[in-house]
């Protein structure tokens, strides 16, 4: 053969490849619209087998809606109260949370006592997007887990469901109905940007809520019966110029548009319960009690259509499953309440910015800020951080230094929980380090249903300066603070007018040392909140103590003690053993705040950043330091609030300002509260 022919041959084949490639790329563009289907045999078998083929089936649509979605809990409450039980569910987004639930064989009871009776705000932790998402939820479905157990199929369910998602390899829906239930529940509330797509069987998969909010048409390819539960959007007080409000409302317009032309479609079809909640923000996860009450409202104005219904015939097999599972979950929410610890049933990695300050460490009141690392593990908990330590007050020891601290924690038998840490410190300006390093053994116990906390805990704090000319926190060579301590917490449950949502007794023992000679001290503690919730009343007072057992005065003031002062004789009475300047055998001191804490008022920042129980209260410090009834005033003003990350990654944060008698002078400063 020539080299023409050759040629002329060569052109001809990749004309042809380059043609089959075209066409192709124009089938898979053709195909975006029409979904990916996993399971679907097996979603018909099982609802043929619900209804015996003697009846149609009715199925349930939960739509999408975020926060808003827990109002399907109290929809399925009053269609439960009908004896009605849906053959099957279509859900996307967060409905599927609360249908995949539903679906596993939790009641609507049990449903609102596993979303309430955790923290949400402690199952989800801050990253980097390294794979995607800012936000970590394995705590989240470790917790699941602990009731549910680690091997669940969605095609084992107690009532079938299919979880609307979409794909960013195929650019089409891939519609779910087997398959890992984690694996499925976290491709359901994948957020693109807040949370990693999915990897699921060469799919890479997000929430489908971000294309159709209410996959109406779906449900009736398996049924002529439906019932709709929606939860749309609507806040009218937004701020639309902010460029976070203008991305959230921008994702709504096109889901919303989709939801609502089906919704139209089949309006005369469907038994649609429209859920009023619009006016609740998306992540306003502290109000599902709200939501819950206005789903089942919502649920009883369509009583007349829904009692047509026929009822379930299967309550004897899903209240077994219903019994086996409350006391799985009755045990996982007890473990949780201890010490808001999660047990992992696969191993995490996170990497991300840092933020540590513990309320517990005396010897110190910085706070760190860098990146860090956390693996997590079973009941195991590994983290480093590198980055800085900062102390943010009109104390003359205000300091940013930088700064590398590891911790380690481990969880045993459920009531004891062990860690230890060490931080190294550089002081820039001496050249020379400063070295923490702690350790902390602490056993719990609940009673009196669960709403008082026991508890007995052994501590060692240890802080080294080098730079014998200076000084860091008033503290100098080697110092390290042994504590015994018992504490009594009371947290009720209350919905009265006058509330007591936290009271603290705590009582310990502590020996104060050098390495070259030792004190001990006894201590006493006690706190109580008061709340009246109509008119947003706060009140906080907090009465404490250290005695010297020893008798050899000048008792010192700890950075747990609370009392607001810049005054350095006072900060570095009885840190250095070797001086004598106070023989008083105590140190007395009461905290008082009196304020305003409404409980309406969470404003946004582009409904990303959420400000809640936000408070402004006046503060009175006192102390009693000497042999006289004549006490050291702090005065001033507190404003406290909570800074919510999408409402589930929360800071406690304080910011206080006022007048100091024992140093004659303002006083001021800013602190985060991140217990231990």
């Amino acid at each position: 053969m020539n080299t023409s022919k050759r040629l002329l041959l060569l052109i001809l084949l990749v004309a042809t490849l380059t043609s089959a490639l075209v066409a192709q790329r124009s089938d898979d563009i053709l195909s975006a619209d029409i979904p990916i289907i996993y399971g679907e045999a097996s979603f018909r078998a099982r609802i043929l087998e619900r209804t015996g083929g003697e009846r149609s089936p009715v199925g349930l649509v939960l739509s999408g809606g975020s926060a808003r979605a827990f109002a399907h809990i109290g929809v399925l409450r009053y269609l439960e109260e009908e004896g009605i039980i849906p053959d099957f569910i279509i859900s996307n987004s967060m409905g599927s949370i609360v249908g995949l639930l539903y679906s596993a064989g939790l009641s609507p009871e049990q449903i609102y006592s596993a979303v309430t009776g955790v923290s949400i705000e402690t199952l989800f932790d801050l990253g980097f997007p390294l794979n995607g998402g800012l936000l970590d939820s394995s705590r989240f479905l470790s917790n699941l887990a602990s009731t549910l157990g680690t091997d669940l199929d969605l095609s084992e369910l107690a009532i079938p469901i299919i979880v609307a998602t979409e794909d960013l390899v195929t650019k089409r829906q891939v519609l779910l109905s087997e398959g890992d239930f984690y694996t499925v529940l976290k491709a359901s509330y994948a957020l693109p940007v807040y949370f990693d797509p999915v990897e699921f069987r060469g799919h890479l998969l997000i929430d489908g809520g971000i294309t159709n909010l209410v996959p109406i048409a779906l449900a009736f390819e398996y049924a002529d019966t439906v019932i709709v539960s929606t939860t749309f959007y609507d806040i009218d007080t937004l701020d639309l110029k902010n460029p976070l409000t203008i991305l959230n409302v921008s994702l709504d317009i096109g889901k919303r548009r989709a939801g609502v032309e089906e919704l139209k479609e089949y309006i005369d079809q469907v038994i649609w319960i429209r859920n009023a909640v619009e006016d609740v923000s998306f992540m306003e996860f502290s109000r599902v009690q709200y939501l819950a009450e206005k789903g089942y409202e919502s649920a009883r104005a369509q009583s007349d259509r829904l009692s047509t219904l026929p009822k379930t015939e299967r309550w004897a097999a899903l209240l077994d499953l219903r019994s086996e599972i409350q006391g799985k979950l009755t045990a996982s929410q007890r473990r949780y309440a201890l010490y808001d610890h999660v047990t992992m049933h696969t191993p995490s990695h996170l990497f991300g910015p840092s933020l540590t300050s513990q309320d517990k460490e005396t010897l110190s009141d910085d706070f760190g800020l860098g990146l860090g690392y956390r693996y997590a593990s079973g009941n195991l908990g590994v983290q480093g951080e590198l980055g800085g330590v900062f102390n943010l007050s009109s104390s003359d020891t205000f300091s940013a230094m930088p700064a590398l601290t590891a911790r380690i924690d481990y969880h045993l038998f459920s009531h004891l929980r062990t860690s230890a840490y060490a931080s190294m410190l550089y002081n820039v300006k001496s050249g020379l380090p400063l070295l923490f390093t702690g350790a902390r053994a602490e056993g719990r116990l609940l009673t009196l249903a669960d709403q008082l906390r026991l508890s007995l805990s052994q501590s060692f704090e240890h802080v080294s300066v080098f730079d014998d000319a200076g000084a860091y926190q008033y503290w100098k060579g080697h110092t390290f603070l042994l504590t015994s301590e018992a504490e009594a917490v009371l947290q009720l449950d209350q919905s009265k007018m006058w509330q007591l949502p936290y009271s603290a007794l705590s009582l310990s023992y502590q020996l104060l040392g050098d390495f070259k000679q030792t004190r001990s001290l006894v201590a006493f503690r006690a706190e109580n909140e008061v709340l009246y919730e109509p008119m947003g009343f706060y009140g906080r007072i907090e009465g404490w103590g250290r005695f010297a057992l020893d008798g050899q005065g000048d008792v010192p003031l700890l950075a747990t003690d609370g009392f607001r002062t810049a005054d350095r004789v006072l900060k570095n009475q009885g840190h250095d053993l070797s001086v004598s300047t106070n023989p008083a055998n105590h140190l007395v001191g009461l905290n008082i705040a009196i304020g305003w804490r409404p409980g309406t008022f969470s404003p946004s920042l582009g409904e990303v950043l959420i400000f809640k129980n936000s408070s402004l209260s006046i503060y009175s410090d006192l102390l009693f330091s000497k042999n006289s009834f004549k006490a050291n005033v702090s005065l001033g003003l507190e404003l406290h609030t909570e800074i919510s990350l999408l409402g589930i990654n929360t800071l406690p944060t304080t910011i206080y300002g006022g007048w100091d008698q024992a140093a004659a002078g303002f006083v001021w400063g800013l602190w985060f509260t991140l217990a231990l």
